[in-house]
């Protein structure tokens, strides 16, 4: 067994680039600091690191050591962190994985709910459509993700599947743009065609292929003048006039100064927003009630919408 302190110390001299910097970081000495790494090259038998220059560098090995020791530090930080709401008398955990526009727009009202009936309940929201850096699905209770409407949902083993909504996709631009003085609700997909349009999502995501499957049906590609990996940025160039933009309804604000949308359709762009619950949290008080203020946050938020139009 690989003692856990030493291999503190080393990825932290890895990290620091010398064993004086480590020390610095650590509040140790620099003699304590060397005594923890040569230990640890004599319970590994590996040399991990070498002579460079007046200082040292690590070893191929060491490189590999430290990148192949992350996922474990990072288990060992969460579970201090469970040791630490236990201390202070909290009686669980919920991790909820989400994308930007739910954690936005639904996460709130479910915290505040789940806050106010499970007060020791110590809540972690990630998000979950950051690329491969993201903690895992396996680690969250609760996993809200998008799918193609058009196409079969995807079971995901050891997790339930819970449909939250259908929703449409919409076209936003400046406020007076033509599509929508020419279009008083419903703008159909072709009239995009040859506008400035800004990409707002990250590549490859669930709404990237929406979108592009949808311009294709239609019978033309996207002009895109600008891209961001966020649908903030992204309305804050409609607002400036650089061009519109393709947003699905969760994701277009009730209002703001200086854009508007309308519905796209012919064809019409939708997502299916569901929720993979893990089997082993699926009986959990605060999941139960998460998911029913999921689906009365959804709810309300339909109905909003209605009545807007």
């Amino acid at each position: 067994m690989i003692d856990v302190q030493r291999l503190r110390v080393f990825r932290a001299v890895v990290a620091s680039g010398s064993v004086q910097a480590a020390a610095d970081h650590l509040g140790f000495t620099p003699s304590a600091v060397s005594q923890q790494i040569s230990a640890l090259q004599r319970e590994t038998g590996l040399v991990l690191f070498e002579k460079a220059g007046r200082g040292i560098a690590p070893t191929a090995a060491a490189k590999v050591l430290a990148a192949e020791s992350e996922d474990l530090m990072d288990s060992l930080n969460r579970l201090g962190g469970v040791v630490d709401h236990l201390r202070d008398g909290h009686t669980g955990s919920l991790t909820i994985g989400a994308f930007s526009s739910a954690a936005q727009f639904w996460m709130p009202a479910v915290a505040k709910g789940l806050r106010r009936e499970f007060p020791d309940l110590v809540l972690d929201l990630t998000l979950n459509e950051l690329g491969p850096e993201t903690p895992g699905p396996s680690r969250r209770d609760l996993d809200l993700t998008t799918e193609d409407a058009d196409l079969d949902g995807v079971e995901r083993p050891g997790h339930s599947r819970h449909v939250l909504a259908v929703e449409t996709y919409r076209v936003v631009a400046p406020r007076g743009h033509e599509l929508l003085t020419e279009w008083d609700s419903q703008v159909p997909m072709l009239a995009l065609a040859g506008h400035p349009m800004i990409d707002n999502d990250y590549h490859g995501n669930t709404c990237t292929r929406i979108i592009r499957n949808a311009c294709r049906a239609a019978g033309f590609s996207p002009r895109y003048v600008a891209r961001s990996e966020d649908h903030h940025t992204a309305l804050a160039f409609v607002a400036a006039g650089i061009g519109v933009t393709v947003l699905p309804a969760l994701a277009v604000p009730e209002s703001m100064a200086g854009v508007d949308s309308r519905e796209l359709v012919n064809p019409s762009p939708r997502r299916r927003i569901v929720v993979h619950v893990r089997d082993g949290a699926a009986t959990s008080p605060p999941v139960v009630r998460a998911l029913e203020l999921l689906d009365e946050t959804v709810a309300r938020a339909a109905e909003r919408r209605a009545a807007r139009r």
